[in-house]
């Protein structure tokens, strides 16, 4: 075969001024890359190493700004480069200057750097939070925060009381209080003495309990969010005396086992089904309840609403649910009162009235009271009320309005009216109640307003009495016609 037509000076000019790669030479002449490297051997060219100028185009610099100085990962380095991973990491060992832990690059990779050691610290030492509340605060995972604090040697707090993620505002303590006041040990004691010592579901003595039927767990939670706007130096004293953590009829005498039994059940259970497991004649007599209203419930002890009747109601026949299953656990004076029933079963209330608005107009009447037990097992409120939109509308034709009000002092917002289709209209203003320290309760700004025949002002009767005013805050109004 003859041998190619080569202009010479071109071929070295290609390869050794410009410093391009044989295979880019051979490529742009229009020959194989060993004619390339053959030819140019017979000229004298120094054939060079296949990766020379690879290492040749990348300074040390290059890489360690891009990797040190920029942050860059091995991979992003190299993609940055046009190399390989093995290449950046061999020039970074062969500069001195390594490579990070694995540790380091994991924290670099989730942009863990980007929070400071001084804030951590601040937020843990100053502010007082957990590593729980921080770590949701970066969006971070619990055990991050704490491995920070190992590696900079920061100890930390034990995770107990206010400094743990499950803090509720020390109910633990208010709750020792409650049960070891001097009321709740008389309470005990009056209901022993009234079984005369025997477990009142089976007649036996030995190691008795006195059991909450309405739980002591639902009484404790409503009655915190019944006091959650006093002052500190008085919320806590208005829980402990709350008057349904004592109510004689709210007893029932049992032995230990079969305490432990009843409240092994859901907590959310029914708390006459829990007795009726044990004792049908007992919580029949005590609850006026009958068996095919107990077997309606599930194995829980709760009921799924799906059908139900809306129906007109006395006082008496609610008072015991809104007293135990309502935060405020009393019953305002009512025109209407309307419950939803499976059965003989209560599982919403809704009562309607004039409130304390002296400005009600005509055509207008006031949902009071909203309440849907515990034991039911979902809340079918939003679904309630309209029903009970449709019996006023088909009932009470000279009612035009229901008006409501959310309280946001106890943290309502009226989330469930909007659902239903309520409009909202506004605020009220901020307003207030007064703190009887005598009775260790609350009552309505309205209870001075209300002697006849006492040439007194509200205030000057407030004084009077040692009431002591305490503000609270707006209500959300919301309202829809009939």
């Amino acid at each position: 075969m003859r041998p190619a037509n080569i202009d010479e000076d071109r071929w070295i000019d290609l390869y050794v001024n410009q410093k391009l790669t044989a295979k880019m030479c051979a490529s742009m002449l229009g020959v194989s890359q060993s004619t390339l490297v053959r030819r140019l051997k017979k000229l004298g060219v120094s054939i060079r190493s296949p990766t020379k100028r690879l290492i040749e185009d990348v300074s040390d610099e290059q890489v360690v700004d891009l990797y040190w100085n920029k942050n860059f990962s091995i991979a992003r380095t190299a993609e940055e480069l046009g190399k390989s991973c093995g290449f950046v990491k061999g020039r970074l060992k062969k500069s001195g200057h390594g490579t990070r832990t694995v540790r380091d690059g994991v924290r670099l990779s989730k942009g863990s750097d980007e929070i400071k050691n001084e804030q951590l610290i601040y937020m843990h030492d100053t502010l007082g939070w957990s590593c729980v509340k921080i770590s949701k605060h970066f969006g971070k995972t619990e055990e991050f925060v704490r491995q920070r604090f190992i590696s900079i040697g920061k100890d930390r707090r034990k995770n107990i009381g206010q400094h743990n993620g499950s803090w509720k505002g020390g109910i633990t303590n208010i709750r020792n209080a409650v049960r070891s006041c001097a009321a709740m040990l008389k309470w005990r004691d009056d209901a022993f003495a009234r079984s005369d010592y025997k477990s009142e579901l089976s007649g036996e003595t030995g190691v008795l309990n006195c059991h909450h039927i309405y739980p002591f767990r639902n009484i404790l939670k409503s009655s915190i969010r019944k006091h959650s706007f006093l002052p500190a130096e008085y919320r806590d004293v208005a829980i402990v005396h709350d008057a349904r953590f004592c109510d004689n009829n709210n007893s029932l005498v049992v032995t230990k086992s079969e305490h432990d039994e009843i409240e092994r059940c859901h907590n959310n259970a029914n708390q006459w089904w829990k007795i009726w497991r044990l004792n049908a004649d007992v919580a029949i007599d005590r609850s006026g309840m009958s068996n095919e209203d107990f077997n309606l419930f599930d194995s829980s002890g709760m009921i799924t609403v799906n059908e139900y009747r809306v129906v007109e109601a006395q006082k008496s026949e609610i008072e015991d649910i809104i007293r135990y299953e309502h935060y405020i656990g009393t019953i305002p004076v009512s025109k209407i009162i309307l419950t939803a029933k499976v059965g003989g079963i209560i599982v919403g209330i809704a009562t309607f009235g004039s409130g304390t608005n002296k400005h009600t107009k005509m055509g207008e009447i006031e949902l009071t009271r909203l309440c849907v037990p515990s034991y039911v097992h979902r809340h079918f409120s939003c679904c309630f009320l309209k029903q009970c939109r449709l019996y006023i509308r088909q009932h009470y034709r000279c009612i035009k309005k229901i008006v409501a009000f959310a309280d946001h002092s106890v943290g309502h917002d009226g989330g469930v009216y909007r659902m239903a289709g309520w409009k909202k209209c506004g605020k009220t203003q901020p307003s207030y109640v007064y703190f009887d320290p005598t009775t260790l309760s609350v009552r309505h700004k309205a209870a001075c307003r209300r002697i006849k025949g006492v040439d007194k002002t509200e205030k000057e009767l407030a004084k009077e009495r040692g009431w002591i005013r305490i503000t609270t805050q707006y209500k959300y109004k919301y309202s829809i016609s009939t």
